[in-house]
Parts: C-alpha cells; structure tokens; sequence
C-alpha cells in the first residue's frame, strides 16, 4: 500500500508540473440495472501521502462536483489514510455521520516514461570501419567523439488513474472511469489536473451518477 500511495505521488507531481498534455477515458463502467438516479452526498478520498497532493486532487473534485449543485466534501480534514486502512466500520461510520451516501476514490493503476534523443546536427565524421581487428577502445573512443554534436531530448510520460464511485452503505461499486494522460515538457501547472477532473466529473454526471 505504502509503495502504491508513493506511485500515486509521482503521477500527481507530474499532472501539476508538465504541459502539453492531453488527457482521456480510456473506459468507463456503470452498474448493471442501476436505477438509483445520482447519488446524495459524495466523500472523494485521494489516495496519496502527502497532504497537498490529496488536498489538490480532492479540492478540486469536490469543486466540480458542487459546481452542478452535487453534494461532495473532503476527506482529508475528516480521515487519515492509515485511519481508513486500519478500521473499516469505523471510517465507514464517520463518513456516514457527516451525511456521505456514497466515496469516490482516485487511484493510480499505472504509468511509464519513455525518454527520445534526437541528433540536431549532422554528423562531424563517418568512419569506416570493416571488422574488429585492429580497432582498440582508443578508436572506438575517437569515432565517438569525432561524431559529438547536439542533442535534443524529450520525454513522455502516461500515467493512468481510476476513479471509481461506491455506494457507501452496500460497498457497490457504481461506476468508474479508467483514465490516460500523456504528458510532455514544458510545464503548465495545474492546468491538466483541471482537465482531467473536468472530464471524469462530467462523464459521471452524463451516466447519471451525480447531478
């Protein structure tokens, strides 16, 4: 558990500080037969470590949510990660008491970073080299650097979050979204967490989940 709300860390530093990203549902599920119209008031847990990472994430989904008129509140100033871990009823009790009907947990399922280099300058010298015999490291050192030139870099992370609706009395699932945000350099902060949320909110509502 420990490693995963560390995984989740990463993925939620790299959403806040890269740009050019783009953000989208890979999949979607809703409950079978469910009629229940939306749900009355939802607790967003985030699943991360440090505090102002879960406090990003969960401010932010309770922004959009209430944006609609849905009820949804917090859960870092109600319960700590290890509180929720350690004593299910219990959580399960306080998050009643504060009037929640249904939790909405984000967390990270997976992410990659796959890093390019592309040679901007044509190549100072191309040698030609038949063979093995006779070619010492000081050769294969000066084809090396005989052929120096500058470097472009650039690296591109995807990183894929769940997030999935439960009914807080049954423990139903009710409905997630499985998400895919490939990001690039140049930073832009914040802007594709906003993003992200906005189109996983917006997806809830049109299944019917929220209002």
């Amino acid at each position: 558990m420990k490693q995963r709300i560390q995984h989740l860390l990463i993925a939620a530093t790299a959403l806040c500080l890269c740009g050019c990203a783009s953000t989208s549902i890979k999949q979607s599920f809703k409950a079978p037969g469910y009629q229940g119209g939306p749900v009355q008031k939802v607790a967003v847990v985030a699943v991360a470590d440090r505090g102002e990472v879960r406090q990003g994430f969960e401010n932010r989904f309770v922004r959009d949510l209430r944006a609609t008129g849905q009820e949804a509140t917090t859960t870092f100033d109600l319960l700590g990660l290890p509180e929720i871990k350690a004593d299910k009823a219990a959580a399960a009790a306080r998050l009643g008491a504060a009037g929640t009907t249904a939790v909405l947990v984000v967390r990270l399922v997976d992410q990659a970073t796959y890093s390019r280099e592309v040679q901007a300058t044509s190549e100072r010298w191309v040698p030609t080299v038949s063979g093995y015999a006779g070619y010492g490291w000081y050769d294969c050192y000066s084809v090396a650097f005989m052929n120096l030139g500058t470097t472009w870099g650039s690296t591109t992370q995807k990183v894929y979050l769940d997030t999935s609706l439960f009914d807080l009395k049954t423990g139903q699932r009710l409905w997630s979204a499985l998400t895919l945000t490939s990001l690039k350099e140049e930073s832009d902060r914040l802007a594709e967490v906003d993003s992200l949320i906005t189109k996983v909110v917006a997806a809830m509502r049109q299944d019917g989940l929220v209002r």
